[in-house]
């Protein structure tokens, strides 16, 4: 997810004093489809769909279902009850127990420094001032896993933060399942709008006042992150609210070796060769992990018949990191 809007105001840690949200018990008049989903910490009965009231967001109770069709589903024994956020294995191990100490040292500090960040944040703001925003890409999985295994260390619940996702009608099958089996298996409260990330936050400040920062998963190398600082502030025009980027300084394979070494589910585009995931109609699978090269699919998706039939390597097999974005058109 581009997100062009934010804007650098500071290059350094802003640490901001905590305010408390403005009553407001209205909600937004907008025409926004606006829902917000949460798994039941039952496991007795079967999930099923509460009908809100006619001015209240939509709650959902979401149904149970593994990360992949060839996994079994989430256990309801006694220790996933104790450990909500612990979820089954989507992907076997890429030969994460062969990486290069120095390589497992390096993630295990990237991870201490999340935590770290995460006990800063807590610091300045209360748990109900906080959101996630969640796209289903590989940067926001691991800022999720982060995130939940963070909380289940200071023993928060996983649904005290919930997590913020923006639909859109050209977004990939395989995205918004992913989407909907992370609510399940992370046990996170789902707040769901459409339209512009801009037009989200928006709509977000008037029908959640006490939001006062959102996680993202952005890394300094993504368009117009370079100069970003660990906590910004959102631009003048955009709704007030405080940036939080714990994964500025990660590097491409940084987020592949915490996924492998950690067994993270993961969007199963990644293992068709897709690098950086946006919508369908300006993202192919990255050229540049083509096992076959009669193919040149750098014009448009639908001109392409070898699109699904051409054999590709998966994300984390890209060398070069600068061709991330390799898959994404330009817009026209």
């Amino acid at each position: 997810m581009q997100l062009r809007g934010w804007v650098v105001t500071s290059s350094s840690l802003l640490l901001l004093a905590r305010t408390r949200p403005h009553r407001n018990t209205r909600l937004s008049t907008s025409t926004m489809n606006q829902c917000q989903r949460q798994l039941t910490t039952t496991t007795a009965t079967p999930a099923s769909v509460v009908v809100p009231t006619k001015k209240s967001p939509h709650l959902f109770t979401l149904k149970k279902k593994s990360m992949s069709s060839k996994c079994p589903e989430d256990s309801s024994d006694k220790k996933d009850e104790e450990h909500p956020q612990e979820h089954p294995k989507e992907h076997p191990q890429h030969h994460s127990k062969s990486l290069p100490l120095e390589v497992r040292q390096r993630i295990e500090e990237r991870q201490r420094q999340a935590f770290e960040f995460f006990s800063q944040t807590l610091q300045i703001y209360g748990v109900e001032e906080l959101i996630f925003c969640f796209n289903g890409g590989k940067d926001c999985t691991v800022l999720l896993d982060l995130l939940m295994r963070y909380l289940r260390q200071e023993g928060i619940s996983s649904g005290d933060i919930p997590m913020l996702y923006i639909k859109s009608g050209d977004s990939f099958v395989e995205i918004d399942d992913f989407v909907e089996r992370c609510v399940t298996s992370y046990r996170v409260k789902l707040v769901e709008y459409e339209g512009s990330l801009k037009e989200a936050l928006t709509h977000m400040a008037a029908d959640m006042p006490r939001i006062k920062a959102v996680f993202v998963g952005s890394r300094n190398t993504d368009p117009y992150c370079e100069n970003l600082a660990p906590m910004q502030p959102t631009d003048n025009d955009w709704p007030p609210m405080m940036r939080l980027n714990p994964l500025l300084e990660w590097s491409y394979h940084d987020v592949w070796h915490y996924i492998h070494l950690n067994d993270v589910p993961y969007c199963s585009l990644y293992d068709k060769g897709y690098t950086s995931v946006g919508n369908r109609s300006n993202t192919i699978p990255n050229p540049h992990l083509r096992r076959d090269d009669n193919c040149d699919c750098n014009t448009v998706v639908s001109d392409c018949d070898l699109v699904e039939t051409v054999g590709y390597r998966p994300a984390w097999e890209l060398e070069d990191p600068t061709l991330e974005r390799a898959g994404r058109l330009p817009r026209k």
